[in-house]
């Protein structure tokens, strides 16, 4: 018997979520990989079941009938997942960060007037993101001291051999995703290699931050893949050139900051 279309709607964007996260915490004690490779899968893992939740999700721009009550849903699933045990909650805890994400991230990538403004929101994000978790001041920064608010605002996923989910994305990251995949659907540019390029983001901003072993933005990393994979994104308009320019000079300010501290 098939599903009904709005179960079908609701289910794909879940599955996209749960089926890595779940997979990860059902196989994680006989994962026979060391530290570093459990960790990169773990990594790959998380960035899919951001990435894919957020694409199977309708492309069309929430109404906000929809919208809010989704917001507000995930929100409660949010704070029911600090309920439950810790392979449950990991996957709740998902599923109410993205839904948020999703109506938040959907709503500005959705209205957006150029797909050339993405140049200035991926320089603008990634200066901020590198701030906020380099800077002592940074919202990141704290948010990183306070074990309770990683595990609310991190979306979280099992590392081998250990079941428990461990928080490794931010809710923030994923806001950006949405953004991207609803700008990439109001100006029709490739869905699939924007996928690609975001998930590689993600994954790139892991994979620097297990080298360096410190925190590592991931917007930055995201953004230059965006950017590097999508022409349309640096078709700037003229009258948007000088301030996507101030974004540029912002960014390198920011990364020179970030390297002499």
């Amino acid at each position: 018997m098939a599903l009904p279309p709005i179960a079908l709607t609701i289910a794909r964007p879940v599955l996209g979520v749960c089926v890595p996260l779940g997979i990860m915490a059902a196989v994680a004690p006989w994962v026979p990989l060391g530290p570093l490779g459990s960790t990169l899968v773990a990594l790959a893992a998380v960035a899919l079941a951001i990435v894919a939740g957020v694409a199977l999700a309708p492309a069309a721009p929430l109404h906000p009938r929809v919208g809010l009550p989704l917001a507000l849903l995930g929100l409660g699933l949010v704070a029911l997942a600090l309920a439950l045990p810790p392979v449950a909650s990991g996957l709740v805890g998902a599923l109410g960060l993205l839904s948020v994400a999703l109506v938040v991230g959907g709503a500005i990538g959705a209205r957006m007037e150029s797909s050339g403004h993405l140049a200035a929101v991926a320089l603008v994000s990634a200066a901020v993101d590198l701030w906020s978790v380099t800077s002592p001041s940074g919202p990141t920064h704290h948010i990183v001291q306070s074990p309770a608010l990683v595990r609310l605002l991190t979306v979280s996923v099992a590392i081998p051999p250990e079941r428990a989910p461990r928080p490794a994305i931010g809710f923030g990251d994923a806001v950006f995703v949405a953004l991207y995949l609803a700008a990439a659907a109001r100006f029709s540019m490739p869905r699939p290699r924007m996928t690609a390029a975001l998930w590689a983001g993600i994954f790139a901003a892991g994979a620097l931050a297990i080298a360096l072993d410190r925190a590592v933005p991931a917007l930055p990393t995201i953004g230059l893949m965006v950017l590097a994979t999508q022409p349309m994104a640096r078709d700037v308009p003229p009258a948007d050139r000088r301030a996507t320019m101030l974004a540029a000079v912002l960014l390198a300010a920011s990364v020179a900051r970030a390297l002499t501290r």
